[in-house]
């Protein structure tokens, strides 16, 4: 019975999203700055909307309340510091983006530009949103809000931004809700990277993709491929192969953990650290989410299958050999469990993260019959 309630409890909720903006469609995480509560009913109504992951960014506290223009003063004086490369203390980190597809930036602006406390939040975890999806919202006065566009690219370099940003000025707030439900219904966020490769490193499987590239459809053609890889470095494993590929090679600048390279014709490299480089690579593919990569791989040589996905146990999460309404109470059980679900067959859309997404797709195809 309780199955069948939650069962029925997540069908409602299934339901409820169907109609939200596009943003619903990815996984999104609504992170805001506010200093007098305008920004964050702006943020609560967007992630109310699309369905996000609400995340304050928390100052310092020591911003002169009520707000004033001793505030502005304040801060003014602080964006020099900051422009002198001080930056201040906040109170809010995040250890890794992976959870979310796409992140909502809701800052006020201060000064023509964006809130201290924003920018500090985009410039400590820059390096971490490579090559995330952006949307931008502001709240301001009557100012315009080209100087906080300004600050997120020049602090976001390697972040993919989406559609043009909100702007929510004194006129607006009584439109507010409205104003966010049509601008989210103008992002087009992409849909997460579906999964067409395996990492198996011991009991460990870490979903990935090939790369657009003559030598992964090469790599492909070997596959499954099992080799002992080599140490190098302290941030890679390494192995020679006896096939030359096709190589299209060049310098990357930033190698990111779970990249998977080709290094001159034959010598297939696994990164699990990101850094610098000046050497040049022909991409393979990228593991979607490595973490944990560090620790399966070790510090010496380690045993690395490479295998194609295939859809033959997708949504099997029983293990019984076949769709049923079972797999879809099993999989809730998992997820209400609150441990991490490493059972392949709960990856229902192979994003490489097994959540109440899966859930959705398996009733889905339940419901299509395939």
């Amino acid at each position: 019975m309780k199955k069948i309630f939650l069962l029925f409890v997540y069908l409602i909720s299934m339901c409820a999203t169907c109609k939200a903006a596009p943003a619903s469609e990815v996984r999104t995480l609504v992170v805001y700055y506010t200093y007098s509560g305008i920004t964050e009913t702006l943020a609560q109504n967007i992630a109310t909307e699309c369905g996000g992951t609400l995340l304050q960014v928390v100052d310092h506290g020591n911003y002169p309340r009520p707000e004033s223009q001793t505030t502005y003063n304040y801060a003014n004086n602080e964006r020099s510091q900051i422009n002198a490369g001080n930056w201040p203390e906040i109170q809010t980190s995040v250890e890794s983006f992976d959870e979310w597809d796409a992140i909502i930036v809701c800052t006020p602006l201060w000064n023509g530009k964006m809130a201290n406390a924003m920018l500090t939040f985009i410039h400590n975890h820059a390096d971490k949103l490579y090559n995330k999806q952006i949307a931008l919202a502001v709240t301001s006065w009557s100012s315009g809000i080209s100087g906080v566009v300004e600050d997120a690219h020049n602090h976001l370099p390697n972040s993919i931004f989406i559609g043009n940003p909100l702007h929510i000025n004194y006129n607006h707030r009584s439109q507010m809700q409205e104003m966010a439900t049509e601008w989210l219904n103008t992002l087009d966020f992409e849909r997460p990277v579906v999964s067409n490769l395996r990492v198996i490193v011991g009991d460990k499987v870490f979903p990935a993709t090939l790369a657009d590239s003559y030598a992964a459809e090469e790599f492909k053609e070997l596959l499954p491929l099992t080799i002992d890889m080599n140490e190098l470095n302290g941030n890679e494993k390494y192995q020679y192969l006896t096939y030359s590929f096709t190589v299209d090679a060049s310098v990357p600048d930033m190698i990111h953990a779970g990249d998977i390279m080709l290094y001159g014709q034959k010598c297939l490299v696994l990164f699990y650290d990101t850094f610098e480089t000046s050497y040049s690579y022909t991409p393979i593919g990228t593991i979607i989410n490595p973490t944990g990569l560090a620790e399966a791989l070790g510090t010496g040589q380690v045993t690395v299958t490479f295998a194609l996905a295939t859809d033959d146990t997708i949504g099997d999460v029983n293990g019984d050999g076949s769709l049923t309404i079972s797999d879809v109470t099993t999989l809730i059980d998992l997820l209400l469990s609150g441990d991490a679900v490493s059972n392949e067959a709960a990856d229902v859309n192979k994003d490489g993260n097994v959540s109440i997404a899966d859930a959705t797709d398996l009733i889905d195809m339940l419901l299509s019959g395939n």
